[in-house]
């Protein structure tokens, strides 16, 4: 059975965030690895720290909650390019995190290649990146602005999860319904939706049998 597992954080900002204290973050850094310590370490501000973190808190209680053992952050492995993953000798975990606005998401799976990404919806003032869409899409855009938010989601959710990057490669991204072409490879798209103010959708390798979604107060992070 392909499934995959979505947990997300929504919090109402520095007050929210305020909730995981100086300790509380030394713990959580002192789990990772050397290298993903200093990354988190260059972030200026707090609230920074505090969303990336989570979303590795995230990662863990997914794996948890997979049935995975010996499954440690610290052996999430970081390549130069690429996005992170995790194996060992028996197991590969994929997964993707996305912060937006109020909103930290991760997709997980077992048996998939997974992307996810949330996109704040907000007023579109001008018609930024237009290379990346369509002339099709650009003309619904012209329609309904808010549909911007949604056709970025789409190909950065796909992008993330063929392990590629760049601007350029969502412009590559062909979209129809609830699928998408990059590189002549196939992925299945399904939208999120947690809330009217955020577009969030998943891109898969194949199709999900089972999809898991689950809220997590963070103030029940462990």
């Amino acid at each position: 059975m392909n499934s995959v597992r979505l947990y997300y954080i929504k919090h109402q900002g520095e007050s929210d965030l305020a909730q995981i204290d100086a300790i509380q973050v030394e713990q959580w850094l002192s789990a990772l690895s050397s290298q993903k310590q200093a990354s988190i370490q260059r972030l200026i501000h707090y609230q920074d720290r505090v969303n990336s973190l989570a979303g590795l808190r995230l990662l863990r209680l997914c794996a948890q909650d997979e049935g995975i053992k010996n499954f440690k952050l610290s052996d999430v492995q970081y390549p130069e390019t690429g996005k992170p993953f995790w194996k060992n000798d028996k197991d590969y975990y994929d997964f993707n995190i996305s912060h937006s606005g109020s909103f930290i998401v991760i997709a997980a799976s077992a048996t998939l290649k997974v992307g996810v990404d949330a996109e704040q919806i907000r007023l579109l003032k001008r018609l930024s990146f237009k290379r990346i869409m369509s002339a099709d899409e650009l003309a619904d855009i012209e329609q309904t602005p808010a549909l911007f938010f949604d056709l970025w989601s789409q190909k950065e959710a796909v992008v993330k999860a063929a392990d590629t990057v760049g601007l350029a490669r969502m412009s590559d991204v062909s979209l129809k319904q609830n699928m998408a072409v990059l590189d002549e490879e196939q992925w299945f798209l399904k939208s999120i939706k947690l809330d009217d103010q955020y577009a969030i959708n998943m891109a898969t390798s194949k199709a999900v049998d089972e999809l898991i979604v689950k809220q997590i107060k963070i103030k029940n992070l462990k």
